[in-house]
């Protein structure tokens, strides 16, 4: 009965009409389990789910085909791009739908790329088939397959990009077309990701020291120029257009939060909890900012019984009372902000005072209780940013109102989410060296240790799907982990 079962599971990895197969089957059932479950249909005929950033990308796009104009700009236009020839031939909601298949069809595609990176950088079927299951069967990138989401692109290209990547060391083939699509797959995940633009730094460094490592330095810039070309290109288009249309250089976006969200009254309270280390995703019950009673998108003031603040927070310039008198004064203002009939010079005079009391606080944390401030804060928006179950709205139930069958799943996944997360941890440590060579392992550990330097740590950002695009790789690093530690405890190594 094994020999069989191994025979169909373990079939040899350069049959690739098996793995995508068994890879769209995982991804295809539980992306008709979340259009089942789904009951939210803003847009009707749509079947997946709208998110609230939906609109600010596609409709640039539906400005552009109505218009020639592309506008708002706030957006690059990197997932506008694939919606585009869509947008012209389809109504919306049908547009929808074809780009959330792609997305199922790419991110099927991307589990068996990825497994054979993993068998291309460490030699090892083994991890090959480890690196394949355990990808097939997470849910935290697949959540975001049937949604209007940046993240199911972005992770299905940055497999890509990294893949043919490595094709081209692989092969040393002279021909350029890998190489190429490296970098234009690189390039639509910056333009969907724009914080994922220092990774043109990462793919040129190794890249050029390894055919500097074969004595190859004319090989050595010709690929260089061939990885950046689209880059290139496209950059200098997009930054070309917003000097005509700004008189300002814009590389990227105008701004890291939305322009509505920039000047309101989220932004004091997103530098007062940031500076003590809490999360400012005041949508997930429970998190510190949630405490406040922030407005949601329906202007009603959020359900604060769950949150709680930390009691080592205070300093010479406030305590608890104070935020229970800001806490207040947030609730007036939001009441007014919406109220035709409010008085705005007092409401604009509430929110200069908010502000400054938030400015006042979050500078007292940093001049009193510096390790707070700068050492213990981010790794605080580390641990909200990695350490989570890894289902969020796998069930649209609290976690104790599940029933046994769905809690039971949740709670598998979870265990699954850990583990990859902890072991991922101990696979990155034992390929640093590796990895400090400038050897080809650096593309995949140095993604996960960037997404994680550069969302919680660097912009205090901690939004669980900012990491979905780094969790394949981290992934990898788990499967290399996982069989180090068993050839290390078995005296014998399985490949």
């Amino acid at each position: 009965m094994k020999q069989p079962l191994n025979k169909f599971f373990l079939k040899d990895p350069l049959k690739w009409q098996f793995w995508v197969l068994v890879a769209f089957l995982c991804k295809a059932l539980f992306f008709i389990f979340q259009l089942y479950r789904n009951d939210l249909h803003p847009l009707p005929g749509f079947i997946g789910v709208v998110t609230g950033d939906a609109p600010t990308y596609f409709d640039p796009i539906d400005d552009l085909v109505a218009n020639s104009s592309y506008s708002p700009d706030f957006r690059m236009p990197g997932y506008g791009i694939l919606y585009l020839p869509f947008a012209f031939l389809f109504s919306k909601a049908v547009a929808y739908n074809i780009l959330i298949v792609i997305q199922l069809i790419l991110a099927s595609i991307s589990i068996y790329l990825l497994a054979l990176i993993a068998k291309y950088l460490f030699r090892s079927s083994a991890i090959f088939y480890l690196t394949f299951y355990f990808y097939a069967i997470s849910t935290y990138t697949s959540l975001f397959d049937p949604a209007l989401y940046t993240e199911s692109f972005a992770t299905s290209f940055l497999i890509l990009a990294v893949f043919y990547l490595l094709k081209t060391l692989e092969h040393e083939s002279k021909r350029p077309l890998n190489i190429f699509l490296s970098g234009i797959f690189l390039t639509e995940v910056i333009f969907l990701r724009p914080v994922f633009m220092p990774l043109v730094i990462l793919f040129s460094a190794v890249l050029f020291a390894y055919y500097c490592r074969q004595h190859q330095i004319k090989n050595a810039f010709s690929k260089l120029f061939i990885v950046l070309l689209p880059f290139l290109v496209c950059e200098g288009a997009w930054i070309t257009r917003n000097f005509i249309r700004h008189n300002k250089f814009i590389p990227a976006t105008t701004s890291l939060y939305y322009p509505e969200i920039q000047n309101s009254i989220y932004m004091p309270f997103f530098t007062l909890v940031g500076a003590w280390g809490g999360s400012d995703q005041h949508w997930d019950p429970g998190t510190d900012i949630r405490w406040f009673g922030l407005m949601d998108d329906t202007h009603t003031i959020l359900d604060t019984t769950n949150a709680r603040l930390p009691d080592y927070i205070y300093t010479s310039q406030f305590n608890r009372d104070s935020l229970v008198i800001l806490k207040k004064q947030l609730a007036i203002y939001l009441s007014d902000e919406f109220n035709p009939n409010a008085d705005s010079t007092k409401t604009k005079q509430l929110f200069a005072a908010i502000n400054a009391k938030c400015l006042l606080y979050a500078s007292s944390i940093k001049h009193e209780k510096p390790f707070l401030y700068y050492v213990k804060a981010p790794l605080m928006r580390t641990k909200c940013f990695l350490m989570h179950s890894g289902t969020y709205n796998l069930f649209r139930t609290a976690t104790n109102k599940l029933s046994l069958l769905p809690y039971s799943i949740k709670l598998f996944y979870s265990i699954l989410y850990l583990l990859i997360i902890g072991f991922g941890i101990i696979g990155i440590l034992l390929l640093s060296r590796r990895s400090l060579m400038l050897m080809p392992v650096l593309i995949t550990t140095c993604i996960v240790v960037y997404t994680v330097l550069i969302h919680p740590i660097i912009l205090g950002k901690c939004e669980k799907r900012y990491f979905v695009p780094a969790y394949p790789f981290m992934l990898l690093c788990a499967t290399y982990a996982i069989t180090w530690i068993y050839n290390k405890i078995s005296g014998r190594a399985i490949n």
